[in-house]
């Protein structure tokens, strides 16, 4: 439902009052005036199955405040939905949420925190040099026009699970990403060559961090390594990481960024005998 000062509020149910609706979802109840109510939507499906009102009604004040924060003199970037809203909209529409993330290039949240938005999930916001360890995931990605006309990119499944991978957490990646990643899995039957070419795209993912980066890098090195044992078994972590910096090294070679080979010397050439007289 969306008001007419630009609310937008998701219901799985609408009750009529003497004095307005009601508008009932998730455990919650608000109250609505008629006279308030500028347009209700029934949404739609994807495989059969209903699309989660409250993702739709998010993206919808979502797109009010980016529109907001471009008015005000915001620049004008790429927003990517990834995670497990990027699923449910794409390879697994039963997948269950209550957040919605979102690639930003600027802390537009700091704008959106300032606006008077009502928000049915919550959006989090990741800054793009977050995935720095990833792949080229951008040029993967999908387009899904918001419900006021917006466009968003949608992240890859695969690269999801990409994604995934970085997580510093060990309980959040055995609760919140294994199943996810299995369930992709599943669904696509990627091949091995496939799941090698997306861990291989960028070397960086297998180094080493020192101090506190220390915890991050061990964790993605955890990650990695339970999920090559249990869908690459003819390979090795060691074996990833080496044809990933060969890989990088054939690029910047192809680049000319490569510093060009000394050449040999035979120093024995450089020294002949002479006769005293």
């Amino acid at each position: 439902m969306v008001l007419k000062n630009q609310m937008v509020l998701a219901t799985t149910e609408i009750e009529a009052r003497p004095d307005g609706v009601a508008l009932k979802f998730a455990g919650t109840e608000t109250s609505v005036r008629v006279e308030d109510i500028a347009v209700i939507y029934q949404t739609g499906k994807i495989d059969h199955i209903p699309i989660d009102p409250a993702i739709l009604s998010t993206l919808a004040t979502l797109e009010v405040g980016i529109r907001k924060y471009e008015a005000s003199g915001g620049r004008r970037f790429p927003y990517t939905i990834c995670g497990g809203v990027s699923l449910a909209l794409t390879l697994i529409p039963n997948r269950t949420t209550e957040d919605i993330d979102i690639v930003a290039r600027e802390p537009i949240e700091e704008f959106l925190s300032r606006e008077n938005l009502h928000w049915d999930y919550r959006v989090e916001f990741l800054d793009e040099s977050a995935l720095s360890l990833m792949g080229d995931w951008q040029a993967r990605t999908s387009i899904a026009i918001g419900p006021t006309g917006l466009e968003f990119r949608l992240m890859h499944p695969l690269d999801t699970i990409m994604q995934k991978l970085l997580r510093w957490s060990d309980r959040d990646f055995a609760e919140r990403d294994w199943p996810d990643i299995k369930a992709i899995v599943s669904a696509l039957q990627p091949t091995e060559d496939t799941l090698k070419k997306l861990l291989t795209e960028n070397p960086f993912r297998y180094t080493k961090g020192t101090g506190p980066m220390a915890i991050a890098t061990d964790a993605i090195d955890a990650n990695t390594r339970a999920f090559i044992a249990e869908f690459m078994p003819d390979t090795t972590y060691e074996k990833l990481a080496e044809l990933a910096f060969a890989n990088l090294a054939k690029k910047l070679g192809r680049a000319h960024l490569l510093p060009l080979a000394t050449p040999n010397v035979d120093l024995r050439q450089k020294i002949k005998p002479v006769e005293l007289e």
